[in-house]
């Protein structure tokens, strides 16, 4: 399966106004969540499980402890240099190359050859505008399915 066309698989943009939406998840003093919560996107931190967020423009997510069924688990972080919004497409191709890369770190294969799902979350021009320059790696289970526990050196 190639990378490029495995990425397309779900592409999701952070939306300004979720700056200003639920708030952090229920976490313990070290920063996992304790329970499911819902959260402002702009709090999902590498180790977060997720629910898979509904539509492209993400606001809010319900994060959830990862010992439970979930969707995604954001395995990686980046905050982009650039000074102006480059545009979608050298965020996009920028957040496909850094999550490919950290994908086989984390996994311990590289993405294309896995049979699991990766997505990631990136700025949008109106979000850049709050001060959002961050790529959040996210990967999901095998075609879709729920995972329970981390997926780091699965192997998958």
């Amino acid at each position: 399966m190639a990378i490029a066309a495995a990425l397309c698989t779900l592409t999701l943009t952070l939306g300004a106004c979720s700056l200003f939406g639920n708030g952090d998840a229920k976490r313990d003093p070290s920063g996992v969540a304790t329970e499911s919560s819902k959260a402002d996107a702009f709090k999902v931190k590498v180790g977060d499980c997720l629910e898979k967020p509904s539509g492209s423009e993400v606001k809010d997510v319900t994060i959830i402890p990862c010992p439970q069924d979930h969707d995604f688990e954001a395995f990686a972080a980046t905050n982009l240099e650039d000074s102006t919004y480059p545009g979608d497409a050298v965020i996009t191709q920028k957040a496909e190359d850094f999550c490919s890369k950290e994908f086989a770190t984390f996994i311990g294969k590289p993405f294309d050859e896995s049979g699991l799902e990766m997505t990631y979350f990136f700025p949008t021009s109106e979000s850049w505008t709050t001060g959002d320059k961050e790529i959040v790696c996210l990967v999901g289970g095998v075609a879709g399915a729920q995972s329970k526990g981390s997926l780091k050196d699965s192997k998958k």
